[in-house]
């Protein structure tokens, strides 16, 4: 599958279509994908899932504490 992107910058003519301002490329899904950066992994994603849903517990655990010493 091929997209079409623009080396300049899109703007909406009269009738409300797109315009690209510089020159249009085709690329492919393997050259969008390296454009955009290297995805995370599912284990990368399972990780930082598990680190952020520790980091909320701590930060209830917090205002649970803070509370309860009042």
């Amino acid at each position: 599958m091929n997209f079409l992107a623009c080396e300049g910058d899109w703007s909406k003519g009269a009738a409300g279509e797109p315009i690209c301002t510089g020159a249009l490329v085709s690329l492919t899904r393997e050259e969008m994908q390296g454009l955009s950066g290297s995805a995370l992994t599912w284990d990368q994603v399972s990780e930082l899932q598990g680190e952020v849903i520790t980091l909320f517990a701590l930060a209830f655990g917090f205002l649970v504490l803070k509370k309860v010493l009042k």
